[in-house]
């Protein structure tokens, strides 16, 4: 595979994307837009990453940052636990590490929220060693460039191409790492293969092929499990309840009440009234979906009147929109509500 570096990287020079993260690289930038970036959208990640800095600019910053403030910046781009690890990560960096990302493999990889993709994208792009960043673009592309039929699922494949990659790193690693991704994300894309646009299409073993689309190969991914929720807005026609859930994917977020099953108006009044409260009316609101990962969620929602809303957390409107990082599936709930 040595002869993909040079062509590589004179093509990264010429056609790499005008990123808000690749102006100023430090440990701290590169950690938060590859935390950002995993799961999300380039293009979604932009505005976010730019006022997540301005707010919180350093290690610093965001260990002293209060959680509730840290979901409303993160509100939005779901997988909430990633900016909670990003916190622990960066008051361990200050208690233990002065304040400084270590420069030793052994050590960052130990850090809360750390795993071997986001330790060689810092390691490689923060301090040029040469370690792998290896991302669902990195197994596409080199899937493709070696016909390689691996599952790119299984952790024995990442660790394959790891190695391999590892083998031909410049020593301009970090910017090596970036481009490979970079191919990925314009030119060797999951349904699409720009192929005449590519550097290395004349050792390109599935373009030789065209079987360029057949790879990469992989497991085949279970279907979305299909779960139904009541969720129940309770108020005092000032103020809204919103509860930290518990568990759960949402575990710890602010939550409007959630009953795995359907429940009809009357139901909903029911089980108000045995959580203590007591209920005056209801509105129905427009059901509503949201998809996670491995789960979709058929929503049915209750705006529920109460007399007092007790000593339940409570928030105006405004406090719900400016202060509260809502979950992206009960967002979607806020413009029936006020």
């Amino acid at each position: 595979m040595q002869k993909i570096v040079l062509p590589l990287l004179e093509w990264f020079e010429k056609n790499k994307r005008d990123l808000e993260w690749r102006r100023e690289k430090t440990p701290y930038t590169i950690l938060i837009s590859e935390v950002m970036l995993q799961q999300t959208r380039v293009e979604a990640v932009r505005s976010y990453y730019s006022r997540f800095i301005k707010e919180l600019p350093d290690f610093k910053a965001l260990s002293c940052c209060s959680e509730e403030r840290l979901l409303k910046l993160w509100e939005g781009l779901g997988y909430y636990n990633r900016a909670r690890n990003l916190k622990k990560c960066a008051i361990e960096i200050i208690n233990k590490h002065q304040g400084i990302f270590p420069d030793s493999y052994e050590i960052a990889i130990k850090l809360p929220g750390i795993g071997d993709y986001t330790c060689g994208a810092i390691l490689s792009q923060a301090y040029n060693l040469k370690y792998a960043a290896v991302d669902g673009n990195v197994l596409r592309v080199l899937s493709r460039y070696l016909c390689s039929s691996m599952d790119i699922l299984k952790e024995k494949t990442k660790k394959y191409f790891k190695q391999e990659i590892e083998k031909i790193l410049p020593a301009n690693a970090g910017t090596f790492n970036e481009a490979l991704m970079e191919l990925g994300a314009t030119i060797c894309m999951p349904k699409i293969a720009l192929c005449d646009k590519c550097p290395l299409k004349l050792s390109c073993k599935a373009k030789k092929e065209n079987i360029q689309l057949e790879f990469p190969k992989k497991t085949a991914i279970k279907e979305k499990k299909n779960l139904e929720y009541t969720v129940l807005f309770l108020t005092d026609g000032i103020k809204y309840s919103f509860l930290s859930k518990p568990t759960g994917v949402l575990k710890g977020l602010p939550s409007p009440i959630l009953i795995d099953s359907f429940l009809t108006a009357g139901e909903a009044l029911e089980y108000t009234a045995s959580l203590g409260f007591v209920p005056l009316r209801e509105k129905e609101l427009p059901d509503r979906s949201h998809i996670f990962t491995h789960q979709k969620w058929q929503m049915k929602g209750y705006k529920i009147y109460v007399q007092d809303l007790l000593n339940y957390p409570s928030y105006t409107p405004e406090e719900i929109k400016n202060r509260l990082g809502i979950p992206t599936c009960f967002k979607q709930f806020l413009n029936d509500l006020f």
